[in-house]
């Protein structure tokens, strides 16, 4: 393998990046000449043309986009490496910092710390509760080590690895006041267009990146469960939540499931833990991991082993 391969491509990389030598130059910290010769020695070195120079910006040819997919995939494992070599000197985490989305289950979060704790009682454990776009900022930024989102925020996979560690059930839910709830019977998807929808999210174009998209207009949207139950209660609207936030409500009465024809199964809302490519988790993180993928399997199976089924109302 060439020496300077390696370089060559972190060169090819930035202009890819950046749409210019002229910008790959100053993010590297190098002269215009010292990246077009770096480009030209990579080409050389694969005999094929990576940039068309004809315009005014270089242009990735159709080989120079083949070429951009594996070379991301080289540094992927390069930054992965570099940091399990980092893992392996400092010998694991003595405090974990882990940033939990608003609507994942803190019964399984609490039986996973107690479980994590019978085994490591000397290590730390700090949560941040968030939105998943804000979790993801702090990953990034590495205020946290670990964040646990749902699925539908949508990892990049240049920056991110991580793990399914829970799937659990969502439900249409509405006071038993709402129109929707007093029908008593299956209603088509489509009937719930004509009412409100209130959604959990930190802002509305979030709200819109969920898995089960916004049905209507008339959309609340709220930041907190606290909020999203109590506007629930009070008829205000319904919503589709996974059914650990709704548990004791449904149980008292206060909500009610409804019943929808164009939902025949409970859609999955799948959560995740991830972390930065360059700061993977060290042993202690990743038995806590396991801990979570764990007790979250188990609260699923406590809580969603099937019963009787309902009466139909007369």
């Amino acid at each position: 393998m060439q020496p300077n391969l390696i370089d060559q491509l972190e060169v090819f990389l930035t202009v890819a990046e950046t749409g210019s030598f002229s910008a790959a130059a100053k993010q590297l910290g190098r002269a215009v000449s010292a990246v077009s010769y770096a480009i030209a020695n990579l080409e050389a070195q694969l005999q094929i043309e990576l940039f068309d120079r004809s315009g005014y910006r270089p242009e990735l040819t159709e080989a120079g986009r083949a070429v951009l997919a594996d070379a991301e995939i080289i540094f992927r494992r390069v930054d992965r490496l570099m940091a399990r070599a980092e893992a392996l000197k400092t010998q694991g985490d003595v405090e974990l910092t882990i940033a939990v989305d608003i609507e994942f289950d803190t019964a399984a979060l609490a039986r996973a710390a107690s479980r994590f704790h019978e085994t490591m009682p000397h290590a730390g454990l700090r949560f941040y509760s968030g939105n998943p776009e804000r979790i993801l900022t702090d990953v990034t930024e590495k205020r946290v080590q670990i964040g646990i989102i749902g699925l539908y925020a949508g990892l990049q996979a240049k920056k991110f690895d991580g793990r399914e560690i829970a799937a659990w059930p969502k439900r249409i839910v509405a006071a038993p006041s709402h129109p929707l709830a007093r029908l008593n019977a299956p209603f088509p998807l489509i009937a719930l267009d004509d009412y409100r929808q209130i959604v959990l999210a930190d802002r509305k174009q979030e709200a819109r990146d969920f898995d089960y998209k916004v049905h209507t207009t008339d959309v609340w949207i709220v930041d907190s469960k606290d909020m999203l139950l109590a506007l629930l209660r009070e008829g205000l609207g319904w919503t589709f939540a996974i059914e650990h936030l709704v548990t004791d409500d449904l149980a008292a009465g206060r909500l009610k499931v409804l019943e929808c024809s164009g939902v025949t199964n409970p859609p999955l809302q799948r959560f995740a833990a991830f972390w930065a490519v360059k700061a993977p988790p060290g042993p202690t993180a990743l038995h806590f991991l396991d801990c979570l993928t764990e007790m979250g399997h188990r609260v699923e199976e406590l809580r969603y082993r099937p019963g009787p089924a309902p009466q139909r109302a007369k």
